[in-house]
């Protein structure tokens, strides 16, 4: 990443933009979204052979629409494939498209990526939903409709709750017991319980204060490193005064390695008595593929996008997270 002229012109950029695909600038904006992505996530995403990946993402790489860096590997373990990174001209192609000028954009290009503290965050949630794509591939009813990233997220939680509360990605799932709306907490272990129960609490206020724009029910999902941290969560959740009727779901980080992220999750406690009426419809049993315990039946199982062509899930218009990995975890 090092040796790259910081600034491009908008000159090179516009006159790049007649060479571009449309594919080219879906990948540019997914990485604005989603901060870094290995070549087999985009490969997976975006292409039908991850040679064709390679040799696409090396041209967008050498026009500066991509930045790049590799990881240092274990031992023996040979070369780290690429991560990559929006560049200087991807982000002017960027905010062309959402119609933003460049400077409001909140994006500046970085040079510490490989010891960034937040980029282990990044890596392993990026890596949650993309194994999520392939591991639903074969399933043609089941889908990833969209997936935005932390601000994008946080925008549509409505400008009551945009500056209180993050989460880390919504995904927007298709089932054939209909759309799931989950907002995704990936915790590190990193917060104090505290700061677990203030965003629970937030939730809940979010809730609330959406439901004077927009009544439609979301879902999430927390992923805690072990056991030990989802006892912490239990007894967090268990403690709040006031719950709202958003299904809280929650499984290990361990879990998903050792399962797979089609394993069921489960809520982290009984919930409280909630309006029926605003509820999504349960899932078939087949698709509550079980970690140990039945789910009550407002649980949710993770399902994934629709199948075919090697393509994945279009990064949805206008959505922006371009600071997340740049802030620390804070309540």
């Amino acid at each position: 990443m090092h040796g790259r002229v910081r600034r491009v012109g908008a000159e090179h950029a516009f006159e790049l933009a007649r060479h571009l695909t449309e594919r080219d600038r879906e990948v540019a904006l997914c990485l604005y979204e989603q901060q870094v992505l290995t070549t087999d996530q985009l490969a997976l995403l975006f292409f039908s052979s991850t040679r064709r990946a390679q040799d696409r993402l090396l041209f967008l790489y050498r026009e500066r629409v991509l930045d790049r860096f590799y990881p240092a590997a274990p031992f023996g373990a040979g070369k780290a494939q690429a991560h990559w990174l929006l560049d200087e001209a991807g982000a002017v192609l960027v905010a062309a498209r959402l119609g933003l000028d460049r400077k409001r954009l909140g994006w500046e290009r970085r040079e510490d990526w490989r010891s960034h503290p937040q980029l282990l965050h990044r890596l392993e949630l990026n890596h949650f939903v993309t194994d999520l794509v392939a591991a639903t591939l074969p399933d043609q009813a089941l889908g990833v409709s969209a997936w935005h990233g932390p601000r994008q997220a946080a925008m549509r939680l409505g400008k009551r709750m945009r500056e209180r509360l993050r989460p880390d990605a919504e995904l927007i799932l298709s089932t054939t017991a209909g759309a799931i709306d989950l907002l995704l907490e990936w915790d590190r272990g990193t917060e104090t319980s505290d700061c677990l129960s203030e965003k629970l609490r937030r939730y809940g206020l979010a809730e609330r204060q959406l439901h004077y724009d927009d009544t439609e029910p979301r879902s999430i999902l927390f992923v805690v490193p072990g056991p030990r941290r989802l006892q912490t969560l239990h007894r967090v959740y268990s403690e709040l005064e006031q719950a709202g009727s958003w299904p809280v779901i929650a499984t290990t980080s361990s879990e998903l390695r050792a399962r797979g992220p089609l394993a069921s999750t489960g809520p982290p406690r009984r919930r409280r008595r909630r309006d029926r009426s605003r509820a999504r419809p349960p899932l078939a049993p087949r698709q509550r593929r079980l970690l140990g315990t039945p789910l009550p039946t407002r649980a949710i199982t993770i399902a994934g996008r629709q199948g075919g062509g090697g393509r994945g899930p279009r990064p949805m218009p206008g959505a922006a997270n371009a600071d997340h990995p740049a802030a620390s975890e804070r309540c």
